[in-house]
């Protein structure tokens, strides 16, 4: 029996045996499945908030099982969707997202496709309310301000924007920035996940254009973003802080140390746009720093 509703959708990706595997797990492992790895030749994984296993070693995932897989994600339309899959992602219902490696296809230095596809990972994402609550109460229960959410790969960023942005939503005019449907993951224009009443959002838009076009049409208090990091994501972000909107935003940084030799993001945090940052380690807050430790740092 399956118990996660977000691992239903993701079972309907996989083939049958695999399928069949997970769902006769009991339901406390269920509970805690973070990701499902499948690489080409080679047993499948479970990575478990916990732990990883390997259920089956006699079980080997097949090329053409890959290739199944990325098809269902595209929605058996691989070839309108290569944008997509040069990026290495493809994003399916209810914001389950799935990775994708492989041999690139280049011209001009520019990948153009992706072929002989190796490995997937697929990503099982959660609502924890409550997660980011203590965080809130301390920033944001009087006004908007603006915060960074910063870890390592896998360490809970996008749940803890997800829960921030939810409570945000129910106090604040909120512009959610979902490049990537990880967030809200709306089916059909609704979110599927709590978002907040008074939230915006802006479902795979290309960054750039989504916070200008926010700020044009909606006047948000608060704008929300997910993995930050380019010179063009700086730009955008300036421009919306300089419009006078808050600005949430996560970005991939193992900790303050790190987070100094990231210059567009460190150029953020010494012009002060963001009054604190919270870091994350294994899906837990580690640290948290305000504007003026911030600063001093960079």
């Amino acid at each position: 029996m399956i118990v996660n509703t977000v691992l239903k959708c993701a079972l309907k990706l996989l083939p049958v045996y695999i399928a069949d595997i997970i769902s006769k797990l009991p339901q406390r492992v269920q509970l805690k499945i973070c990701e499902i790895r499948l690489r080409a030749g080679r047993p499948f994984t479970i990575t478990l908030s916990d732990g990883t296993f390997t259920p089956d070693n006699n079980i080997c995932v097949s090329s053409k099982d890959l290739l199944t897989v990325c098809s269902r994600a595209f929605g058996f339309s691989m070839h309108s969707s290569i944008s997509q899959l040069c990026e290495g992602y493809a994003v399916y219902e209810n914001g389950c997202r799935i990775g994708i490696s492989g041999t690139a296809c280049a011209d001009n230095g520019k990948i153009v496709n992706v072929k002989n596809i190796t490995s997937l990972n697929i990503r099982i994402p959660r609502e924890i309310k409550g997660c980011a609550g203590s965080i809130f109460d301390r920033f944001m229960s009087a006004a908007p301000r603006s915060l960074l959410i910063a870890g390592s790969p896998s360490s809970g960023k996008t749940t803890f924007l997800r829960d921030l942005t939810r409570l945000c939503g129910h106090r604040y005019r909120t512009s959610l920035i979902d490049e990537r449907g990880e967030i809200a993951a709306s089916v059909g224009g609704i979110p599927a996940n709590d978002i907040g009443i008074m939230t915006d959002v802006f479902d795979r838009y290309p960054r750039k254009e989504a916070v200008q076009t926010a700020v044009r049409v909606m006047s948000p208090q608060v704008i929300v973003c997910d993995e930050i990091g380019s010179a063009e994501d700086i730009t955008s972000l300036e421009y919306a802080v300089d419009s006078g909107a808050e600005l949430i935003a996560s970005c991939h940084c193992s900790g303050l140390s790190d987070l100094i030799h990231k210059p567009n993001i460190s150029k953020l945090v010494s012009d002060g746009v963001f009054d604190g940052a919270v870091f994350l380690k294994d899906h837990r807050i580690h640290e948290v720093r305000n504007a003026g430790e911030l600063q001093c740092l960079v």
